[in-house]
């Protein structure tokens, strides 16, 4: 898969993505695969949270047979 990101100059994230890549001394590519893990890293716990908060809810779960 190929992603693209128009970063123009001036940008906030493009600053931050420059800080990144030069702090960390990785390339931009491995910049976003990290920001990639560690987005799907915090939208597991929010979900794991939820349905912690609202057992009833949860759609993983299947109704038991009875």
């Amino acid at each position: 898969m190929r992603a693209a990101a128009v970063l123009k100059p001036g940008d906030y994230v493009r600053s931050l993505y420059e800080e990144l890549v030069s702090d960390m001394g990785i390339s931009g590519a491995e910049v976003v695969r990290e920001a990639l893990i560690e987005l799907h890293k915090r939208e597991s716990r929010r979900k794991a949270r939820r349905a912690a908060a609202n057992p009833d809810t949860d759609p993983q779960e299947l109704p038991q047979a009875g």
